[in-house]
């Protein structure tokens, strides 16, 4: 048996820990393109029909999508700011959501340059 044939297993238990449902699961799967419809989703996820693996990969990114913002909407606030001399309304923790954001969007557009050497990674070092 290959990856692929237990990659159901993972994706069903990354659905339960994300709290979907299979038409839950199935809306965001076929926002982002996906075909099948929501009884073979259904039938993959208990192993008893296949996907291609284009299809896989798209309830993969769907699965991602959605226990990225579990994951958000359960992480726990420092009690305090950094003092970065900014006083501003915004969330804590958008300036790095903005600097993340930027880069993607560099990458993207084939802009990107390489970190200086002298300059600290955002998020200090991971010593």
């Amino acid at each position: 048996m290959t990856n692929h044939d237990h990659r159901h297993r993972h994706m069903d238990a990354a659905r339960v820990r994300a709290e979907l449902t299979v038409p839950d699961l199935w809306l965001r799967y076929v926002a982002l393109g996906g075909t099948a419809d929501a009884f073979d989703l259904d039938g993959y996820l208990q192993g008893l029909v296949s996907l291609e693996i284009f299809q896989q990969d798209v309830l993969a990114q769907a699965l991602n999508e959605a226990l990225e913002e579990c994951y958000r909407a359960n992480r726990v606030p420092l009690s305090t700011r950094p003092s970065d001399g900014e006083d501003d309304d915004r969330p804590f923790g958008t300036e790095d959501d903005d600097r993340f954001r930027s880069l993607v969007e560099q990458l993207l557009r084939g802009r990107s340059r390489a970190p200086r050497r002298d300059a600290e990674p955002p998020g200090g070092s991971c010593s």
